[in-house]
């Protein structure tokens, strides 16, 4: 399989059938007709890699990954599916916080406040996060050609600037309509600003709206394994649903119809379609990730299941750099290295080609060398390199360590930008 650094793609949301019972075969039914994030193309078998040991086959459920992008899910029976259905279903969505400045609140002086030490026992702290952060949530009732639905946002400011997925307002993006639900009722029409199929995010603005309580931004970089994590949106169209979990694993890559999410959050609080977009947040409420995808057992007839505990969210992080830029209306920039990659035959990510003047161009990079790590995470797959390039910021400057001829050399990459 070979990829490259960009590639969009379009989904096509398919309506939402009640559940049955998995067959003895699980077949993965994704909810989209094709992928909503960067894409994969098919490409020639990579050459002979330099001498490597093989790396062993993994068991059906991936491992938790040690470093920031993993190996791709596709566990046996299991499909990933974006949490988000039109046409009689239910579309999921956002997240929100203040538009600059990691782990700060939105510029208003009615930010939801941030929890911590209220509460004389775990369930009362939990109790009081809900609380906080339901009102800096709302629904989002989208109607367009493909159908319609009900989905989630999260304010980011006072004034009725709303974070979301872009699976969540596409089907309104071409003549079709928003309305936007406050926790108190309060509705209002809503226009999208901008949006970003790669990336699945999209920023909205109510109409007519002031005085509304935006969330609290926290930082992804500081959620570790085992944090206890609530879940907060629509599912199937239950307005102001809480569930609870932990964080199961950080940095996963996913394979989601089409395309990947990469250094995604898994967690396994309860998600359901109408999820997706939704506020993922820490025990002070504050929101650490986007809900996404739920990983799903087939069916009979195609259909998906309901949440089995394996879900998945954009880290803020990323997230908060994408919004900022879509609300004021420009592309989103991403980091580039510039090469065409590879499985392969044993571990790393075989460079298939390399773009003149590319940033892996001036430092040094050429077809044929088998990167086997980036930013000291280790590379055993094409997937893997084109998750840690996806969740780098453009202008960095990472170290690549490679093999050519059988030989080991780390160069310095200051990578590219696409985009803005």
């Amino acid at each position: 399989m070979s990829t490259s650094d960009a590639l969009a793609a379009s989904d096509t949301p398919e309506a939402v059938r009640p559940p049955v019972a998995p067959v003895t075969q699980p077949v993965p039914t994704p909810l989209h007709d094709s992928g909503w994030i960067a894409g994969v193309e098919a490409g020639p078998p990579a050459p002979p890699a330099p001498p490597f040991s093989p790396a062993p086959e993994g068991p059906a459920t991936p491992p938790v990954p040690s470093g920031r992008p993993s190996a791709p899910l596709r566990a046996s029976g299991v499909a990933v599916a974006l949490v988000a259905a039109l046409l009689g279903g239910v579309v999921g969505g956002a997240v929100g916080s203040a538009l600059s400045g990691s782990g700060s609140t939105a510029a208003s002086p009615a930010a939801a406040p941030v929890v911590s030490g209220v509460a004389d026992s775990d369930s009362e702290q939990l109790t009081a996060v809900a609380a906080a952060v339901q009102p800096s949530v709302v629904s989002i009732a989208v109607s367009g050609a493909l159908g319609s639905g009900e989905g989630s946002g999260i304010i980011l400011d006072s004034e009725g600037t709303i974070l979301t997925n872009n699976h969540v307002v596409e089907a309104a993006a071409s003549g079709g309509s928003l309305t936007v639900r406050l926790s108190d009722g309060t509705e209002a029409p809503a226009t999208i600003l901008g949006r970003d199929p790669e990336s699945d995010l999209a920023v909205i603005k109510a109409q007519g709206l002031s005085g509304l309580t935006p969330a609290t931004l926290g930082s992804s970089a500081d959620v570790q394994v085992g944090d206890t994590v609530l879940a907060i949106g629509s599912p199937l169209g239950l307005e102001g649903s809480v569930t609870s979990g932990i964080v199961s694993a950080l940095n996963r890559t996913v394979d989601v119809s089409g395309g990947s999410l990469d250094g995604a959050i898994q967690t396994d609080a309860a998600i359901n379609p109408g999820n997706s977009g939704g506020a993922l947040v820490d025990t002070q409420g504050r929101v650490i990730g986007v809900n996404s995808a739920i990983a799903t057992l087939g069916s009979a007839f195609g259909g998906q299941s309901g949440s089995i505990g394996l879900g998945f969210a954009i880290p803020i992080d990323a997230a908060r750099v994408v919004a900022e830029q879509l609300a004021e209306g420009q592309v989103p920039e991403r980091a580039v290295l510039g090469v065409g990659v590879a499985d392969a035959s044993g571990t790393g990510a075989y460079l298939q080609s390399v773009t003149p003047g590319s940033a892996a161009a001036q430092a040094g990079l050429a077809a044929g060398d088998l990167v086997t790590t980036f930013d000291e995470t280790t590379i055993s797959s094409a997937a893997d390199l084109v998750s840690a390039v996806r969740s780098s910021q453009p202008g960095e400057t990472v170290a690549v360590t490679y093999v050519r001829d059988g030989s080991e050399a780390t160069v310095s990459v200051t990578l590219g930008v696409s985009g803005g």
